[in-house]
């Protein structure tokens, strides 16, 4: 549902104002992996960003 989506979403990117510093330490502190998308330079946990793909209710594949 959209409320799992959104409770999902704030532990993948950082907060609205939070810095990098500290998301990149709260990442660390939670032994977490985090990605840097070359086109966007968004900053996310890796893992979790994947496991998103089962909780985005209203995206339909591109790639098909």
């Amino acid at each position: 549902t959209e409320e799992e989506y959104a409770e999902k979403i704030k532990v993948v990117y950082p907060q609205a104002e939070e810095e990098l510093i500290n998301f990149l330490n709260r990442c660390k502190l939670n032994n977490k992996e985090v990605m840097l998308c070359p086109q966007c330079s968004v900053v996310c946990d890796k893992k979790a960003t994947a496991g998103l793909t089962n909780y985005v209710p209203y995206v339909q594949n591109r790639g098909k």
